[in-house]
């Protein structure tokens, strides 16, 4: 009898192990490359601003404001978007999403004015709004708790990915200048947002909306992975109250969005500002800028595998986002104070390595206690509140890079919420997460 289940548990693990795997084949490349032309298109305006504010004449804090007013779009129909992609399912929404922020994205090629700038940068955020938290909602479909940090941690190394795709093709890009009568910055919205309109159709045919209508899974793979992901969700509705309007007022809910806050402060000053940092250390031109920046982006992609995997293998999640934010913390404290262009640079390849370290256990926290609408409505909720700090971030360095004429002040600002960032993470017990409630 002992030696039978030791087979059975033998054959559970082999039957889940493959199922996941052939999972993560079909889901993650996917959703990765998704990932990667949505934040393109969503900070690619930061290379444009080494020809644009020329070409238009905005000023440091025109620029920082019309970055950042992204957000405000964003974090305003970041919950309403979510709860739509529950109800009408992935695969229409995230078609949907992706189809009119492309048509957006290449509409900034037309940009002359700040007003105009701020009204399609605006207009981007809030046609992007869910496209992010209904991924991590989607994964939480289709992964078990054990395995969501990795899962998690590969989808969104298309971050620093997009970074070093990003910073070498917005470099050459730029090299278009003239042609057709287009300047460079034109050429990087029409390129980079097309892409999101091709793909936002093929949504359509790649996606299903859960596990349940997934052909490409045997239907013993399939059975397994609907009754353990059921197993997990009646655990969490049998201890929890899952009404939605709870769950918007809920304190661990609010306890993360803060904690990303200050973090998104910090990573879209990073993103908005860095080629234009690099450019002041350096003194290299646009495609070297883009070619510094993409070698940032492969160190930040090992620091985020690594920290997943072992969030995973430990089953920790708190420490695994307070450390990572520290470091980001200090990323900023010495590309602020170094005064060698090297270290400083080096200490700036600390911020993204950072932030990004903490994606997968980060998010892997709110579907420990949240499912169903409750969980699309409470990971909606995080990105609307973190995605505040989107604004002022940007907006920040851009207001005290105007008056100080350098990035010292602003960098040392964002440290400061980096490691208030790290202290709540430090303080977010593990127990809270499980039981979705604040200190007792």
């Amino acid at each position: 009898m002992k030696g039978s289940n030791r087979n059975v548990t033998k054959t559970d693990n082999e039957l889940a192990s493959a199922t996941l795997s052939k999972v993560s084949h079909h889901l993650i490349p996917f959703l990765f490359v998704l990932y990667i032309v949505a934040w393109l298109d969503r900070v690619n305006v930061g290379f444009a601003a080494l020809q644009m504010n020329d070409d238009l004449h905005f000023s440091s804090a025109t620029f920082g404001a019309g970055s950042g007013v992204f957000f405000l779009g964003y974090c305003l129909f970041e919950v309403p978007s979510n709860l739509v992609l529950e109800r009408v399912g992935a695969r229409l929404w995230i078609a949907r999403i992706m189809i009119t922020w492309g048509i957006i994205s290449v509409g900034l090629m037309l940009v002359q004015t700040p007003t105009a700038f701020y009204l399609l940068r605006f207009l981007l955020g809030a046609a992007e709004a869910g496209f992010f938290p209904g991924m991590i909602y989607y994964l939480s479909l289709w992964y078990p708790v054990a395995q969501r940090a990795r899962a998690i941690a590969a989808f969104m190394t298309a971050v620093p990915v997009s970074g070093f795709v990003g910073g070498a093709l917005s470099g050459l890009l730029l090299g278009l200048d003239g042609t057709c009568g287009l300047r460079g910055w034109q050429w990087l919205f029409l390129l980079e947002g097309l892409p999101a309109i091709l793909f936002g159709f093929s949504v359509l045919f790649v996606l299903n909306d859960g596990p349940e209508t997934a052909g490409w899974l045997t239907p013993v793979e399939r059975e397994w992975l609907v009754a353990k992901l059921n197993a997990e969700r009646e655990d969490r509705q049998a201890a929890r109250v899952m009404d939605i309007r709870l769950v918007l007022t809920n304190p661990v809910v609010w306890r993360l969005g803060v904690i990303f806050l200050f973090v998104a402060a910090g990573f879209y000053g990073y993103s908005f500002g860095a080629p234009l940092v690099v450019q002041s250390l350096l003194g290299l031109g646009n495609v070297g800028v883009g070619l510094v920046l993409a070698g940032v982006s492969l160190i930040t992609v090992v620091a985020m595998q690594l920290n997943g995997a072992h969030s995973d293998r430990t089953g920790e999640r708190p420490l695994h986002v307070a450390l990572p934010c520290l470091v980001m913390g200090i990323g900023f404290i010495g590309c602020a104070l170094l005064r060698q262009p090297l270290l400083a640079l080096a200490a700036l390849a600390l911020v993204p390595a950072g932030h990004c370290a903490s994606y997968g256990p980060f998010w892997s926290m709110p579907t420990q206690f949240l499912n169903g609408r409750a969980a699309a409505a409470g990971i909606a909720m995080v990105t609307m509140i973190a995605n505040v700090g989107g604004f002022f971030g940007p907006s920040l360095i851009g207001v005290l890079k105007a008056r100080t004429g350098t990035y010292r002040e602003s960098f040392l600002c964002l440290a400061i919420f980096a490691i208030m960032a790290a202290v709540i993470a430090f303080r977010t017990k593990p127990a809270m997460v499980a039981r979705g409630n604040g200190p007792s």
